[in-house]
């Protein structure tokens, strides 16, 4: 039993030796071990994308006669329901599951995901764009507006118009240059959309009316719509979200890492600048301010991407990454401070959650995960507006 222990005593003692005078080649072998698992993981996610990619591609498209596609990127009605039934039960019974009070948005399709006929701004021709990323949404009038930018920058951004009613595919709107279109907001009162987003690392805040949508054919003029006010807010980088309440604007201001804010612009009723936004305005909420009331700025938790505001209650949405998106839900009584620890209610939602809009007692909810940029098999793909019942979130 001595010799027997002796041995093993020897044979570490000795493996020590070898492995302490040869430890920089197993520092290396451990090293490029590590760099293979890592490489195996990221070669996993890459081929899961590939197989999301395909899956983008194999299911026949319905394509409008402007060349924006009409017909679902991924799922069908019934996979889709079945989907979110077994990833967000909560989300699917306040959605699916219950009656909507307003027939608005349930279960729209987000056209031109697959493709859409857009500007070229570096050739000057229209072509086909196949990333492009939906960001706002608000419904003016009798239709149901959605912003896209082309996630490769090369193609000019759009509104897509969608009949409130029926859900049905109207056209689409070329807008000039390519904004990250971030926002959408209607103006009942003056009848105008209003545009956020950024471009040329400034945010900006653009105007389009009503009737010049309504009127409006690439087809016959052969130029982007033209913006009844253009906006810059130069102290502020990236305006993510807008949203439209009692006769003001209030625009959001995103940050990754730390908080955000947001601004609120009140809108003219008289005078030149009639349904418009004043210089003065303009200027006292992008200099220094502090925290404020609703007619300053307010702090807000960090990446905010959409907000809605009625009387009792204010709505701020929160997604970046591939993360569960959260819908924040608070007291109209916290204005002045929109910080996670003063929401009465913080819902999970799928990932990639953009703009969200309230009419009456439902929300329309729009995610950009149904675009080639971000859709992948480790997700859920929202392919489609989500309706959603207030009182049933809140219940």
């Amino acid at each position: 039993m001595k010799k027997f222990f002796g041995f093993f005593g020897r044979f570490f003692k000795g493996l020590g030796r070898f492995l302490f005078k040869h430890r920089t080649f197993f520092v290396w072998v451990i090293l490029f071990a590590g760099l293979g698992m890592v490489a195996d993981h990221f070669y996993n996610v890459y081929l899961d994308n590939q197989d999301t990619q395909a899956k983008f591609n194999e299911h026949p498209k319905r394509t409008f006669k402007d060349g924006t596609s009409t017909s679902p990127a991924f799922y069908s009605t019934a996979a889709f329901n079945d989907h979110l039934l077994k990833d967000y039960s909560f989300i699917y019974n306040a959605s699916i599951g219950t009656s909507q009070t307003m027939p608005i948005g349930q279960n729209y399709v987000v056209p031109g995901l697959y493709q859409t006929k857009t500007y070229n701004v570096l050739t000057h021709k229209m072509e086909s764009a196949y990333k492009m990323t939906p960001q706002g949404l608000t419904v003016a009038g009798d239709y149901v507006l959605i912003s896209a930018y082309d996630g490769d920058y090369i193609h000019a951004s759009v509104i897509y118009v969608i009949d409130k009613k029926t859900g049905k595919f109207i056209k689409t709107i070329q807008l000039k240059g390519r904004p990250h279109v971030g926002g959408l907001a209607y103006d009942p009162i003056g009848k105008n959309v209003w545009v956020t987003g950024s471009m040329n690392e400034e945010a900006i805040l653009a105007s389009i009316s009503l009737k010049k949508i309504t009127k409006y054919k690439y087809s016959k003029e052969k130029e982007p719509i033209k913006y009844d006010e253009y906006i810059t807010l130069p102290t502020v980088q990236k305006a993510s979200t807008v949203t439209y309440f009692d006769n003001q604007l209030f625009v959001g201001f995103f940050n990754a890492h730390d908080k955000g804010s947001i601004a609120s612009f009140t809108i003219s009723r008289d005078g030149k600048q009639k349904n418009s936004i004043t210089n003065d305005m303009i200027q006292s909420t992008t200099g220094e301010l502090t925290m404020s009331n609703s007619t300053g700025e307010t702090a807000i938790t960090n990446q905010i991407q959409g907000i809605a505001v009625t009387s009792d209650r204010i709505f701020l949405t929160q997604s970046y990454g591939g993360y569960d998106a959260k819908l924040y839900i608070y007291p109209i009584s916290a204005i002045n401070n929109l910080t996670e620890g003063n929401a009465e209610r913080i819902i999970p939602l799928p990932p990639y959650l953009e703009q969200i809009y309230i009419e009456g007692n439902q929300m329309l909810a729009l995610f950009e995960s149904g675009s080639k940029m971000y859709a992948r098999d480790t997700i859920l793909v929202m392919d489609r507006v989500l309706a959603l019942n207030i009182n049933a979130l809140l219940n």
